[in-house]
């Protein structure tokens, strides 16, 4: 097998250099909030282009180049199937879903709740939401850790920092829950968009040089030979459509998460709501869909040579409870020169960064918005003010990190990030979004038909738990409850715990859902706001017909330019310290990045001159 190089000085620089440059955007942007509907919305003038990025990338974490690519190594037929399903998933949106979230006229996602329901209904899903929402951040960061400690070969050094000493994994926590925390705390929505574009541009760098380039390794130089190599000689079966040791009714159940996943999730929301028209709403989605479909396949096809390069990978890493996730960073070390590695970190790094900045900011605005505003209103009399509800709103973004920061430190005595994010996911997302995907499509139920709907389906998902703990080998426990397996045979479909858990879920929830619109009454408060939101939803929300980015989004889109430029050079520098390994590719990857930075500045130009330049003056006579 080849040798791998792994990071050196050079690509710690690089990562560093990315690390500051995350903090300083967000103190840039932080001027921007001059209101809370500015920190969590932006204002509702996101350039539909910027949130389509962010709606994108926000989906992508450690788990796309760590977990997935274990799943990848095993099942490559598979995986094509399972990295394909966003396709259809965000065409539901395209069709239906993307346009009611801009018709709802948001400020936050939970509001949505108490417009559709009722505020007891948001006080519910906040204690059912919120709290394993925060332990899945900590989850990411903590996954995030365990990839980028082992890369840079600090997991188990001690460091000395005078007070006391930390191992390089806890103080990787540190540094990395620290940066996401200041640059959400400080810039809001408008940090979280642009750093997400900056996340883009890294995750399409790393994968537009290490697909071609994997299959040039494998062909000895010819890319042409490499993928007849790759359709020869990958173990037989690979290509079939199966995942090991899934059950066939894993199909189906994984497209339901899917579809909720990626038209009701509240990140999924926020960004609908915070653009000006719901035309673009339209476009967000499509285009997402087809970048959810080409990027994921451009990202898997260098797996697919990884078996034949490393077929013992378990050898390589022997500490590994599942050694091939770590096959795309083990294919990495062996073919990018340095510079890229760090760069590769950086797009770790970004991707995950992208998932929790999101779900920080969305908690935020649902604690300060939902319920601190009206439990101060209605102890007060009188609303607390913007510039208190905004550092009120900020105060909340860290607390949250803080409390991340802890569970990511504590995340072992929970079993395993993987398998508690999967498990955790099964146990409670379908039944929460079970009424926000037909309370959007079909208003004729009563406020408290969510409530009811959750509940059920909670009781039913802890039937199959406590099912599951009374046969566990190790006794009845609460962890039991929670995580023990559980396979029955039921209709001749086998099912698992994971699927159990959704169809069990969904039966209850959904059941009981539709069957409270048998007692759809309307009066009082509860008439007056369904009513309004029923107005909303057949109201098209446009922008005005002479409406223009705002500056603050000319703004935006100008320092991503500035910072895929600055990319580009940095790349173009340091090919002359790698030129011995590769080191042309760190030229190449930031020949793209330039480009892409200098065309987005000449489009802001080019708009400036069209929409913004003063009109002629008139001709004297």
């Amino acid at each position: 097998m080849p040798e791998l190089h792994f990071l050196n000085a050079l690509d710690y620089t690089i990562l560093g250099g990315y690390m500051v440059m995350i903090v300083a955007i967000g103190l840039y942007v932080a001027r921007f909030n001059k209101k809370t509907t500015d920190y969590f919305k932006g204002g509702g003038h996101i350039p539909w282009q910027l949130s389509m990025v962010s709606l994108f990338i926000s989906g992508f974490s450690a788990f796309m180049f760590v977990g997935a690519s274990g799943i990848t190594y095993q099942n490559g037929g598979g995986a094509i199937l399972l990295f394909s399903l966003a396709l259809p998933a965000y065409l539901i949106g395209y069709f239906f879903f993307a346009v009611l979230w801009r018709r709802t006229r948001l400020d936050t996602p939970l509001q949505f709740l108490t417009r559709r329901f009722s505020r007891e209904t948001t006080y519910f899903y906040t204690l059912l939401a919120v709290i394993p929402n925060t332990l899945v951040l900590g989850i990411m960061i903590y996954t995030l850790c365990i990839f980028t400690s082992t890369a840079l070969g600090i997991s188990e050094q001690v460091f000395d920092l005078g007070l006391f000493t930390i191992k390089g994994f806890e103080l990787s926590i540190l540094i990395t829950g620290g940066v996401i925390v200041i640059y959400t705390t400080l810039g809001g929505l408008w940090a979280v968009m642009v750093t997400d574009g900056i996340q883009f541009l890294i995750v399409l760098l790393v994968t537009l040089i290490i697909t071609p380039l994997s299959y040039s390794y494998i062909g000895d130089g010819n890319l042409i030979e490499g993928l007849k190599r790759m359709a020869s000689d990958t173990p037989e079966g690979y290509f079939s459509i199966n995942l090991e040791g899934k059950p066939l009714l894993f199909w189906p159940v994984y497209f339901v998460y899917i579809v909720f996943g990626y038209n009701v999730n509240w990140h999924i929301a926020q960004r609908y709501y915070s653009v000006a028209d719901e035309r673009d709403t339209r476009k967000m989605a499509l285009w997402c869909a087809g970048l959810s479909f080409v990027l994921p396949m451009l990202w898997i096809l260098p797996i697919f040579t990884t078996p034949i390069i490393f077929p013992d990978i378990a050898s390589l890493w022997p500490s590994l409870t599942n050694p091939e996730e770590a096959s795309f960073v083990t294919l990495a070390l062996a073919v990018l020169p340095h510079g890229m590695l760090g760069l590769l970190t950086a797009a770790i790094f970004a991707a995950t960064m992208s998932s929790t900045d999101t779900l920080f900011n969305w908690l935020g605005a649902v604690i300060t918005k939902d319920v601190y505003v009206p439990i101060s209103t209605s102890l007060k009399g009188d609303a607390p003010s913007e510039k208190t509800q905004l550092w009120f709103g900020k105060a909340t973004v860290a607390c949250l990190g803080v409390f991340s920061i802890f569970v990511a430190f504590n995340i072992k005595r929970f079993g395993g990030a993987f398998d508690v994010y999967m498990k955790a996911e099964s146990l409670y997302k379908i039944t929460l979004f079970i009424p926000v995907f037909f309370g959007l499509l079909y208003t004729k139920t009563p406020w408290w038909s969510a409530i009811a709907s959750v509940s059920a389906g909670v009781i039913g998902v802890l039937g199959v738990g406590i099912a599951a703990a009374m046969g566990a080998a190790d006794g009845f426990s609460v962890m039991n409850i929670l995580f023990a397996d559980l396979n029955v045979v039921w209709l001749g479909f086998e099912l698992s715990r994971y699927e159990l858990n959704a169809i069990v879920g969904i039966l209850t929830s959904g059941s009981v859902f539709l069957a409270s619109a048998f007692f759809d009454k309307r009066e009082g408060a509860f008439k007056t706001s369904i009513e309004s939101l029923e107005t909303d939803l057949k109201t098209p929300a446009h922008a005005a017909v002479d409406a223009k980015i705002g500056s603050e989004g000319l703004i935006a889109y100008r320092l991503l330019g500035y910072l895929s430029i600055l990319i580009g050079v940095v790349l173009f520098l340091v090919t002359f310290l790698t030129i011995d390994r590769n080191g042309w590719l760190n030229s190449l990857a930031g020949l793209i990045a330039a480009v892409i930075g200098i065309t987005i500045l000449k489009a802001v130009r080019s708009y400036e001159r069209r929409h913004l330049a003063p009109p002629p003056a008139p001709v004297q006579p």
